[in-house]
Formats: structure tokens, C-alpha cells, sequence
């Protein structure tokens, strides 16, 4: 069924440069469901001949639900540890390449837990690591009140990943709203690309009736904007991979609008925001767009010509390059 729900641009014609899908899907709270969406979109993957695949916030578990009993939540979320998940994505891991000329990573958010707690975990599935070592996950830094409840907050550690086409780094959902974060990645950590991966909210109100502006879709509105800013401000690549539809519990509404901003901040390509599609973009030339507003304006430089950075290096970085 996804297959008729995929959408296709080219950025260039250098075919060396990556291909990624975006899977903007809604999830469902049923583990099944989501491990058999997750295997197609892996499959159409690998008939496009894509390079990374993105997927939403908890795409194997779906996203939590505000409930009187937390102990089903925290059941549901243990859940997604199970062995079947385990080897959906140890089967992921095992159908992937190292040419250049295939699918080579998987970006995909889980529950986990570690010493009794749950995180909100984004792992980095390649063939040449083992995604479940400690060091090679990023857990979600900045959780929403509900998720509080639910998940531990992950430690300051950023996580970048090193690749022949440039860095990337991660965020999840709610930490997009912190600007502070996004800059690290950029100006110390000298990431390419931030991927966002989220279960973003469409529906929040805002009037200024005298001024005759209202608006029922703030926070969708918020989420297009925070990636057109996180891309400009940090003249970087900005993925953003978010769910859609209505969740299943709450009636909830997703925003959707996965896309793909350019370091000038300007949306190239974005899915609906009311049904499910895939967006496959076709060598993405990662590194001539930001040398070309380096040519103009390299805020990172001007940056450190006036304010001294914090010498810290609270990021992991994994080098794919030269392994």
C-alpha cells in the first residue's frame, strides 16, 4: 500500500552523493502493525536502491497516551524490547550494504530500557556496528511533561555520526525547541546535517482577534518554522521525520510535513500533513550548499570571533569514514 504513497525528487545529478527516504507514517499502538510497515518501507527501500532511511518518533511502539493506569504505558513501552523487536531490527541490520550503492543506514527511535528506566532512544543501524552498544544511541535530552512520567532523560551527551558524505546529529521531537542544542551540533561539533525525529503535534490555538490572526495548527506551524530556523541559524541540512494522521487512543492529530530544509532554510521538499507518504530525495549534495552561503556569511567563524565557544566536546562521535 506505501508504495503508492511515495514521492520522488532529484537534487542533483551526482550520484555519488546520498539518497534518503523520509517516512512521514502514522503509527499505530499495535506492535504488528508497526514492525510489518516498518520491514515494507525497508523493502521499498531497498527496490529505490536508497541509502538512509529516517523514521518517526517511537515508530515501533507508537507514541504514548495520556491514561489513568500508567503501568499500561509502561507495559506497552517495555514491550517494544521484546525479542520480535529485536529481530526486526538485528534482520534490518543483516539486509544492509557498504558500497555506496545501496541502503547502508536505518535512523529509528525506540523505547529502551536500561537499570529499570525507559528512555525515548534513536539508533543508528549499520551494517559494520552493533546499534544497541551504549555509546552509538541518542537519548532523547529534553522530554515533554507527559513523557516525564514515562521515560528518563538522557545525559547532555550529543551523538554524532561521521560519513563519506558529511556529520550528522540527532534530535528527537521537544528538543528542537532549544535552539542551544542545534547550535553545538553546528559550531562544535561541525555537523552537516540535523536529523529531527519527532511525534509532533499539529493542533494548538492562538488568537489575536484584534489583529484578525488565528490559528488552530500552532504547533504545526511552530514545526515548520523550527526547522527552516534550525537549518538558516546553523547553516546546515535539516531532516525532519514526523508521524501523521490521528493517534489511536486520543484522537490526537499529528502534523506530519516531514521534509528536507537546505542551509539557507528554505523548505526543498515536505509530505503531507494529512496522509501517510514517502519522500525519497536523490543525491543530496550535502557539502556544496553550505560552502555556498560560507561565500557570503559563515556565521560559525563570526561566532567565534566574538563570543568564546565552551571548550566542550559533550558529544560521541562515530567515524564510518575510515572504518
Amino acid at each position: 500500500m506505501l508504495r503508492s504513497k511515495i514521492v520522488e525528487r532529484v537534487f542533483s545529478h551526482k550520484e555519488d552523493c546520498p539518497t534518503v527516504l523520509l517516512a512521514n507514517i502514522n503509527t499505530s499502538i499495535d506492535l504488528h502493525k508497526n514492525l510489518a510497515k516498518i520491514e515494507e518501507i525497508i523493502e521499498i527501500a531497498h527496490e529505490k536502491r536508497v541509502n538512509i532511511v529516517i523514521f518517526p518518533e517511537l515508530a515501533i511502539t507508537g507514541y504514548i497516551w495520556e491514561s489513568l493506569e500508567d503501568q499500561e504505558i509502561f507495559h506497552h513501552l517495555r514491550a517494544g524490547e521484546s525479542n520480535l523487536v529485536k529481530n526486526c531490527l538485528n534482520n534490518i541490520r543483516n539486509s544492509l550494504v557498504d558500497n555506496g550503492k545501496g541502503l547502508e543506514y536505518v535512523f529509528i527511535n525506540n523505547a529502551r530500557e536500561k537499570n529499570g528506566s525507559l528512555y525515548n532512544s534513536t539508533y543508528v543501524i549499520n551494517s559494520k556496528i552493533d546499534h544497541y552498544e551504549e555509546s552509538i544511541i541518542y537519548d532523547k535530552i529534553f522530554l515533554t511533561p507527559l513523557e516525564q512520567r514515562y521515560f528518563k532523560r538522557g545525559s547532555d551527551k550529543r551523538l554524532v555520526i561521521d560519513t563519506k558524505w558529511g556529520r550528522f546529529g540527532f534530535l528527537t521531537c521537544y528538543d528542537l525547541c532549544f535552539m542551544d542544542l542545534a547550535k553545538k551540533y553546528a559550531f562544535i561539533d561541525d555537523v552537516d546535517v540535523i536529523v529531527t525525529i519527532a511525534a509532533w503535534r499539529a493542533q494548538a490555538i492562538r488568537d489575536y482577534s484584534l489583529m484578525n490572526i488565528r490559528t488552530d495548527n500552532y504547533y504545526g506551524y511552530l514545526w515548520d518554522l523550527m526547522n527552516s530556523s534550525k537549518a538558516a541559524h546553523n547553516q546546515v541540512w535539516s531532516l525532519g521525520v514526523n508521524c501523521v494522521g490521528s493517534h489511536e487512543v486520543t484522537g490526537s492529530i499529528f502534523w506530519g510535513k516531514s521534509g528536507i530544509w537546505a542551509p539557507s532554510g528554505l523548505p526543498l521538499l515536505q509530505a503531507s500533513n494529512m496522509r501517510e507518504e514517502l519522500l525519497i530525495i536523490r543525491n543530496i549534495d550535502i557539502k556544496d550548499p553550505i560552502n555556498q552561503e560560507w561565500v557570503e556569511f559563515n556565521y560559525r567563524i563570526e561566532f567565534n570571533n566574538i563570543y568564546k565557544p565552551i571548550l566542550e566536546t559533550n558529544s560521541h562521535i562515530i567515524d564510518f569514514k575510515n572504518n
